[in-house]
């Protein structure tokens, strides 16, 4: 067995009706709040409407104008307002993007250069404010993890932020604030939870522990999504926890290749993360099933698909394409995505040789 280390500091707490209890886990030494969310979960959900109760004794600002896949210039907007309201502590509310966007907004409000700069290597000179999470969806895992992911819209590129600073410090995990997800959402997350299963398990850093989450989180999600979509509780309980725990995989093992080469297709055409990972799931490991160092897991997965039609028939269930073109996807396209991808850190802890080549044939092969 080989030696590992896990590091989880983010205090989990899951269950239904746990969010009516946030006061119980947010220490009141942190008086000045703001909330970070997005117009939809400000008027569709019920999340605010429950927490603020619990907060009436604490000063509160609400910052709601995150997009999906937000952008540094969110994040300014957001800064802003951090240090206006001199928030002690910063509570994302909602699905991967105010949840990565109340982490940015907690690194900027303590630190005086651009996002870019900290994405680009410079160390933070003091450590972000304080974090909380309370996810709405099933399928980032950010409440657990130490990563966000931000958008430059200047140069039409998609990346990664990595720092433990950015751990949230607790984590509220209510099921029931999914229920209103509608159909589309709970797939398009959910399949961004099951492909960070699958890449975890994958990748180079996985340990024998990480595998368990990866697996456990795969098995869970491919028993619950279809369930899930029909709006039966039981399975979108199933699924918030899943996606938890493949949040719990990542933060272990990180994602592969997969993910950064959907980045373009959401830059570039505005797909949905999740899907644009499903979109080349089947791609992806049909190169793996090829080229990896880890056949014995590539077949493992292979496996789990086994009854379902394979992973491209799984994938269609949803109503979702395989086929890049029939998203608007050019050809000619195909050599800025490669670019784009290459360049990123998750090629290191892919389990094969990858280059420019490799990459454009997974991207013309899943037109």
């Amino acid at each position: 067995m080989n030696p590992f280390s896990f590091y989880l500091p983010t205090k989990i707490v899951f269950g239904k009706g746990k969010i009516k209890e946030f006061e119980s886990y947010v220490s009141s030494e942190y008086q000045k709040i703001l909330i970070v969310t997005d117009r939809g979960v400000e008027i569709k959900s019920d999340a605010l409407k429950i927490i603020q109760p619990s907060l009436k004794n604490r000063t509160v600002s609400i910052f709601s104008d995150v997009e999906e896949n937000p952008s540094f210039s969110t994040l300014e907007k957001g800064k802003k307002m951090a240090k206006e309201a001199g928030a002690q502590l910063i509570l994302g509310v909602g699905g991967g993007s105010p949840m990565d966007a109340a982490k940015g907004i907690a690194v900027l409000a303590t630190n005086n250069k651009e996002m870019r700069s900290y994405m680009s290597g410079t160390e933070l000179a003091t450590d972000p404010l304080p974090i909380v999470c309370i996810p709405t969806t099933s399928g980032t895992g950010s409440e657990v993890t130490p990563y966000a992911v931000f958008s430059d819209t200047k140069n039409q590129n998609k990346g990664g932020y990595a720092h433990t600073g950015i751990y949230p410090s607790v984590s509220i995990i209510d099921p029931e604030l999914t229920y209103s997800m509608p159909e589309e959402l709970i797939i398009n997350t959910g399949l961004d939870a099951l492909t960070h299963a699958i890449e975890a398990y994958l990748s180079t850093e996985s340990t024998d522990l990480s595998d368990n989450f990866s697996i456990h989180a795969i098995q869970t999600i491919l028993e619950n999504l279809t369930h899930a979509s029909q709006k039966n509780h039981s399975a979108m309980d199933r699924l918030s926890y899943a996606a938890m725990i493949a949040g719990i995989a990542i933060s272990m093992a990180g994602t592969i290749l997969l993910h950064i080469m959907a980045y373009p297709l959401t830059i570039f055409h505005h797909i949905p993360h999740g899907r644009a990972n499903a979109v080349l799931l089947s791609g992806f490991m049909t190169f793996m099933e090829k080229n990896s160092t880890v056949p014995e897991k590539v077949a493992v997965i292979k496996e789990m698909f086994d009854g379902k039609g394979g992973i491209s028939g799984y994938i269609n269930e949803f109503g979702i394409t395989t086929q890049l073109s029939s998203l608007g996807v050019k050809e000619e396209e195909l050599k800025t995505f490669v670019n784009k991808t290459i360049v990123k850190d998750d090629i290191h802890i892919t389990p094969a040789p990858i280059s420019k080549s490799d990459i454009y044939q997974i991207y013309k092969k899943s037109m």
